[in-house]
């Protein structure tokens, strides 16, 4: 059992007080690119953040200083969920529980936690909304491009094939008595990259609320955000500040600058993007989002931000609609309840990205530095 000494000092390493009035950057190289705070001269909050390393990248808890007694606690306790979520969704632990399915199914059936079943079931039902743009199955076409090791290549046409021939649920069964889970043919491997921040967020914040804390933010990987209530100021600057937690949207051209911000209330939100994930080949670019129809990279937009009830749900509906482009996202927001998404399109000045509203998004106030033309 834990003592309190050493809870208290990894509760203490762990601890950060936010600093008021300043803009913290934590830039996503694929699009969100600030969780909380204003570009202000005077402190206008005081924060409390927790942050811990996970599935390659950093997660954040962000709470308002002062206003839960049991803030500590309840954050603590939501970090130490994301060792065992990592374990059990990683792709690239062989002796996690994803790990385990991907080796073992294609010959037998293999057992399934309650809480991997609940996502996969969710990941199925995804796959079928979203016309197969959203396909876990599509590790093997993952693995052909080169990106699972973050060194692209070009596939030849015969690994381009094989990797085509193991995509798709029709080829998983899902036993709903025994719980199991079998692969009808070898090849096929499960990917949860796409999802798996957005679930551990949802994870952590059920957890927190068991807390009976209900004002916070979480960000996973900086491109994965949940918001609950709203971020408390110190100093109010209008009759009715917005409700919620301010979130930036990066521009994907320029790094260090946001396109504009939304306020969210009891919401999620997630980006999907290409600008640091890519490879040149003979003078074309390639981008590591692939569309698992086809097997090939999608370019039809610079970034995709999701904003939905859950994290799980933006998460994946953020690689979705990058997959299908803003023509399609609008009939597919259709079939969720509460969902929006913002594309950042090409604009016919290269270094000044357009976006695109589409569904029940948040209304975008531009940023103080650069006010991009909307559509």
């Amino acid at each position: 059992m834990t003592t309190d000494a050493p809870r208290r000092e990894f509760l203490r390493r762990l601890t950060k007080p936010g600093k008021s009035g300043q803009d913290r950057n934590l830039s996503d190289p694929d699009g969100v690119d600030r969780i909380a705070g204003d570009k202000v001269s005077q402190p206008v909050s005081r924060e409390l953040s927790l942050t811990a390393k996970a599935m390659a990248g950093e997660f954040q808890i962000v709470f308002n200083l002062a206003q839960y007694e049991q803030s500590m606690e309840a954050g603590l306790a939501a970090i130490g969920l994301l060792e065992p979520l990592e374990d059990m969704m990683s792709y690239f632990r062989p002796r996690g529980e994803l790990g385990r399915i991907n080796a073992l199914a294609p010959f037998s059936p293999v057992p399934v936690s309650p809480e991997l079943w609940d996502l996969l079931l969710f990941c199925r039902d995804l796959w079928e909304k979203t016309d197969r743009a959203f396909d876990i199955t599509a590790g093997a076409l993952w693995e052909a491009w080169g990106f699972a090791r973050r060194q692209g290549r070009l596939p030849s046409p015969a690994e381009l094939d094989a990797a085509r021939e193991s995509i798709g649920w029709e080829w998983i069964d899902l036993d709903t008595v025994h719980k199991t889970i079998a692969f009808r043919k070898p090849g096929i491997k499960l990917n949860l990259g796409s999802v798996g921040k957005g679930y551990a967020l949802d994870r952590m914040a059920a957890t927190i609320e068991g807390y009976g804390v209900r004002d916070f933010l979480l960000h996973g990987g900086k491109s994965s955000v949940l918001a609950r209530g709203r971020r408390l100021e110190s100093r109010e600057r209008d009759a009715n500040p917005p409700m919620g937690w301010p979130v930036g949207i990066a521009d994907p051209v320029v790094r260090e600058r946001r396109l504009g911000k939304i306020f969210l209330h009891d919401q999620a939100l997630a980006t999907s993007g290409t600008a640091f994930q890519f490879f040149y080949h003979e003078g074309k670019r390639f981008g590591h989002v692939l569309d698992p129809r086809t097997g090939l990279p999608v370019d039809h937009c610079l970034a995709v931000t999701v904003v939905a009830a859950t994290a799980a749900e933006a998460d994946a509906l953020s690689t979705a609609l990058f997959v299908t482009g803003p023509t399609a996202a609008a009939a597919l927001c259709e079939r969720f309840e509460k969902v929006g998404a913002v594309f950042v399109m090409q604009g016919k000045v290269p270094t000044r990205p357009e976006m695109i509203a589409i569904g029940q998004t948040p209304s975008i106030l531009s940023s103080d530095s650069y006010s991009p033309d909307q559509q």
